[in-house]
């Protein structure tokens, strides 16, 4: 560290119980004393509790076809199993994707129509077989994962659906959560309508075998989610559809970091019908861009700021679980129908990212091994507020692109300021914390924005604590521009 860098650590140190004094002056002042950071405010009312964080937040999804072609979701993998349980005790995996609906099930005996290929699919049709179910339910019981199941609706063969969810049932036990028919049918269906006359064969065959149901595991449509529940929600366990920020070809690191507003416009929709009818809803398949994520920003750290973002912001509207997409980058691209040869070459580090989808918030495979990718850290700081409840809250974020959150666990106030801003530190004033003191201080950050190796979640480094006010009811920290605080404060005996 130079001496430049060090002593502007020790002018921030020295700035900050100075701020938390002079905030009580008003913005001006604390603006002034700044300099070129920005001034934010953040006030907390812990006296208005609002939305409980479902213990499931942070989940993870992944292609029928890596189930298929094994080695990878496997209880061998220890390390694979160790990064799930330390992300999620208490996950829900999913199994579905693309390629769910173009598998047949290897025991199914009935007949089955000439396999015609759709120019994004397979030549022949994926084959799923017991010993691929068996791999995955001993994975799921070394993780204690639960399990999200999808059916091929596309080949039209309700029978062939319900032997195979029956099969799932059988082998995964109390794991399987829920079964869906179809992905994403308003890709190959023309309307909902016509959805839903393909879908209520597979329901009524599925529903006779006493395997619960969820869906629709729709694309975008969040008028299908909507019917559906008024509709079909008595007969699911669950409410679902997708969500990515946009398509590969137009992602950036300051588009992710942008954030969509009009999403969660859709969001609080769907959560009123959701409520309603008693049932938890989850974006079953999720991340940042679509066609396999955006090299250079969905595999880099502003994919972790995104993910905990956008994790904190659903949580705050109610939503159970999001279920970020990944794997392999050779079956994630199968899924799009297309081929792909990695370079393999530098160090282990580099191959496992190599190997693995752009957007996977896990690196690596069976053979190489495996490692948290950026976006997996952004989740972990989103799953430490599973089980607690949102709070009010008020955030003057003084122009920066900043967003916090809060959230009471017993006497615990737990805090997370994300900076997205790609220029400005924030200096922020937490207010509403009177009798608490800071017992934790993590922060997420990585050398730049675009880096994909570095990202850190962890206790904040000498002279970037959390300095209390001599009045004890404020308390001000400086969150350096792209990165992220993760804030415990508690209540003094």
């Amino acid at each position: 560290m130079t001496d430049l860098t060090r002593r502007r650590l020790l002018q921030a140190a020295a700035l900050a119980p100075l701020a938390v004094a002079c905030d009580a002056w008003g913005g001006k002042a604390l603006r002034k004393l700044v300099g070129q950071s920005a001034a934010a405010t953040f006030r907390i009312d812990a006296d208005k509790p609002g939305r409980a964080v479902a213990q499931t937040l942070a989940g993870l999804s992944y292609e029928t076809l890596q189930v298929i072609e094994g080695g990878y979701l496997s209880a061998r993998n220890t390390d694979l199993v160790k990064l799930f349980r330390e992300l999620n005790p208490h996950g829900v995996l999913r199994i579905g994707g693309n390629s769910s609906d173009w598998t047949v099930w290897g025991e199914y005996r009935g007949a089955i129509a000439a396999y015609k290929p759709d120019g994004r699919g397979p030549t022949t049709p994926y084959v799923l077989r017991r010993e691929n179910i068996e791999e995955l339910a001993g994975f799921l019981r070394a993780t204690g994962w639960k399990l999200i199941f999808g059916v091929n609706l596309k080949i039209g063969l309700p029978d062939m659906g319900a032997q195979l969810a029956a099969a799932v049932r059988k082998i995964c036990g109390d794991a399987l959560l829920a079964i869906q028919i179809g992905n994403e049918a308003n890709n190959f269906e023309p309307d909902y309508a016509a959805f839903i006359e393909a879908w209520l064969p597979y329901a009524k065959a599925i529903r006779a075998e006493g395997i619960p149901l969820g869906g629709p595991d729709t694309g975008a449509n969040t008028d299908w989610v909507i019917a559906y529940a008024e509709r079909y929600g008595k007969d699911n366990v669950l409410l679902s559809r997708h969500y990515y920020r946009g398509g590969e070809k137009h992602g950036s690191i300051r588009d992710l970091l942008s954030g969509d507003p009009g999403f969660y416009a859709q969001v609080d929709e769907i959560m009123r019908v959701a409520d309603a009818r008693s049932l938890p809803f989850y974006l079953s398949e999720a991340n940042s861009y679509w066609s396999g994520g955006r090299d250079g920003v969905s595999n880099a750290f502003a994919s972790a700021l995104w993910g905990a973002d956008y994790m904190l912001a659903l949580a705050r509207r109610g939503v159970a679980c999001i279920d970020f997409h990944g794997g392999t980058l050779a079956v994630d691209q199968a899924s799009l129908g297309k081929t792909v040869h990695p370079h393999m070459g530098g160090d282990l580090t580099a191959r496992r990212d190599a190997v693995t989808a752009y957007y996977g918030p896990i690196a690596g495979d069976g053979t190489l091994g495996f490692q948290p990718a950026p976006l997996y850290h952004g989740m972990q700081l989103a799953q430490r507020f599973a089980g607690a409840r949102m709070l009010s809250a008020r955030l003057d974020d003084g122009g920066a692109n900043l967003t916090a959150y809060a959230a009471q666990r017993g006497d615990d106030v737990l805090v997370a300021l994300i900076n997205k801003d790609i220029h400005r530190d924030v200096m922020v004033s937490l207010r509403g914390l009177h009798g608490r003191i800071p017992t934790h201080d993590m922060r997420l950050t990585a050398p730049a924005l675009d880096a994909r190796r570095g990202t850190v979640f962890g206790t904040a480094a000498a002279g970037m604590r959390v300095v209390r006010g001599g009045d004890g009811k404020a308390f001000a920290l400086r969150v350096s521009r792209g990165s992220a605080a993760w804030l415990v404060f508690r209540r003094q005996a």
